[in-house]
């Protein structure tokens, strides 16, 4: 298993999460989905989205009322579709 595949088992959400962003990172399309989510092409993506994943994650947990599951779904398969192209 290489360190990028690692990492993706690594991700300790809740099942009904992880099963939506596994789904939606079957049809990840970079063109479309990676400028909306960073508004601009990155260099370092892979590091933004996992900084945008926590932070949603962090909004989870706390249960602020601006929490987007929408968006938290759309971030993972993102990241997860980009950790897979990656390795």
């Amino acid at each position: 298993m290489t360190q990028v595949s690692a990492e993706i088992v690594n991700i300790h959400r809740p099942k009904i999460l992880m099963q939506a962003a596994k789904i939606c990172a079957k049809g990840y399309k970079r063109e479309t989905m990676l400028p909306r989510l960073l508004g601009a092409s990155a260099a370092r993506v892979i590091e933004v989205l996992q900084v945008q994943e926590e932070g949603l994650e962090g909004e989870r947990q706390a249960r602020v009322s601006t929490y987007s599951p929408q968006e938290h779904v759309e971030v993972l398969s993102a990241l997860m579709a980009e950790r897979r192209k990656a390795a």
